[in-house]
């Protein structure tokens, strides 16, 4: 990958650093969003009237992963050392927080949805696939759905480099698009309708991902593609017919976002043009609007209000992104970019936090008039962020070295699975370079 232009002084920490300060506001956005049901709730209802703050926190959090993680597959070059890291970055910190979820459950201090009590095991295997959403299984905890997708997005995006189709991203993103306005809204669970289907269902996604990720890991070129390419069709399958019925009008169109963001990450590096990428985007922006739009008179609120929420969303999504981008290469607030350092261990967490704290909470939003309010808020996040840093500085490095370490230990044991680089292009003959010189 050519080295990205930037000024001299710039360190390399600073030109990623931006990415963290849009990971900062993501997370903000939804905390905000799960915070303001219980304090706030004035400012809510003013806010929740022009800004949809979740959805716009998530979208931007899908927006990132698009720009950076197709980036770090091709900067590799190995399918199998992007899964390690990958599942090293994610899955520790995932399991801790549902394990503790669990417990908790189990011990009466959080709600648990009667299915997962019933059905324990189908449950555990689903939620370590990290594909709960799309497998008809209750969620552990709610915010866990974004995850599926992005378990989704780098089943597709694996696929794509293992057939040496990457490139065509920006493609499948007008696909998803056009598609996605076609076929909304989706039929709901069409492979789970039922628990019992559920079950086996991910009983089959459970055994093909086990088997598409070893093929992967044994580095054998057409053995690789063959497990990339079972996985990028579990997904598509999933994306497809297994909708959860709070997606159904925009399921594909959140992967066709993550692929807007690797758009720009190309037009960045001068794969693509800026007027393909700006194409892509508008496109995919387009569809979203349609398809909220159609969402909302399904509901029966298409009324100048919601459509102007919605409007007002999707230009704080592609704001926030596009200021953001403006300031790669300068310094971000200190702040921002720590808190988006933490950013994974502060989603998963706050939400935790806010059901235990819901006794107090809810009292004290009742009660308390807004200035008073501040602090509490203030002592809510600073418990979040505290808790935050420990779980990154304990869970999450730890899960990123151990990654590292693994798939130092695979290559060394079975060899690199990077492709061989393409060859060079023809060069001139010498009387040329020649007649150049002169």
């Amino acid at each position: 990958m050519p080295a990205e232009p930037t000024a001299p002084a710039v360190r390399p920490a600073d030109r990623l650093a931006w990415l963290d300060g849009l990971r900062a506001v993501a997370v903000l956005l939804v905390v905000y969003a799960h915070l303001s049901r219980m304090l706030f709730r004035g400012a809510r209802e003013v806010s929740a009237e022009w800004l949809h703050a979740g959805s716009a926190g998530v979208m931007l959090f899908f927006l990132v992963s698009g720009y950076i993680i197709p980036a770090s597959l091709e900067r590799h070059g190995s399918l199998r050392t992007f899964w390690v890291s990958r599942l090293c970055r994610l899955l520790p910190l995932y399991l801790v927080v549902i394990t503790l979820v669990v417990a908790l459950g189990a011990a009466g201090l959080m709600p648990l949805d009667p299915a997962l009590r019933a059905d324990p095991v189908t449950a555990a295997v689903a939620h370590v696939t990290m594909l709960p959403h799309l497998l008809g299984v209750p969620l552990i905890t709610p915010v866990i759905w974004t995850l599926t997708f992005e378990m989704a997005f780098y089943l597709l995006v694996g696929a794509l480099f293992a057939v040496r189709l990457h490139r065509a991203g920006t493609v499948l993103a007008v696909v998803l698009a056009v598609v996605a306005v076609g076929t909304a809204p989706l039929a709901p669970r069409l492979l789970a309708a039922t628990p019992g289907a559920a079950r086996e269902l991910t009983t089959v996604v459970a055994v093909a991902l086990v088997l598409g990720l070893g093929a992967i890991a044994t580095g054998r070129r057409a053995v690789v593609v063959a497990g990339a390419l079972l996985l990028g069709g579990l997904a598509m399958t999933l994306l497809v017919a297994g909708q959860d019925p709070a997606h159904v009008w925009d399921g594909l169109l959140i992967v066709a976002v993550m692929l807007v963001g690797t758009a720009v990450h190309r037009a960045d590096h001068g794969r693509i043009r800026w007027w393909q990428a700006g194409g892509v985007a508008a496109v995919v922006a387009a569809a979203l609007m349609v398809n909220w739009v159609a969402e909302l008179a399904s509901l029966g609120g298409l009324t100048p209000r919601y459509v102007t929420r919605s409007v007002v969303t999707l230009l704080v999504i592609g704001g926030t992104f596009a200021l953001g981008r403006l300031t790669r290469g300068r310094r971000t607030p200190r702040a921002l970019a720590r808190l988006g350092l933490i950013s994974y261990s502060v989603y998963l967490v706050h939400y935790v936090l806010i059901v235990l704290l819901r006794p107090l909470l809810i009292p004290l939003g009742e009660r308390l008039p807004a200035v008073a309010e501040v602090p509490v808020a203030a002592a809510y996040l600073g418990l979040v962020v505290g808790i935050s840093w420990l779980t990154h500085r304990f869970v999450e490095v730890p899960g990123q070295r151990f990654g590292r370490r693994v798939a130092r230990w695979m290559t060394a044991r079975w060899g690199s699975d990077a492709p061989p680089p393409a060859p060079p292009g023809p060069q001139p003959a010498k009387r040329d370079l020649r007649a150049i010189a002169r």
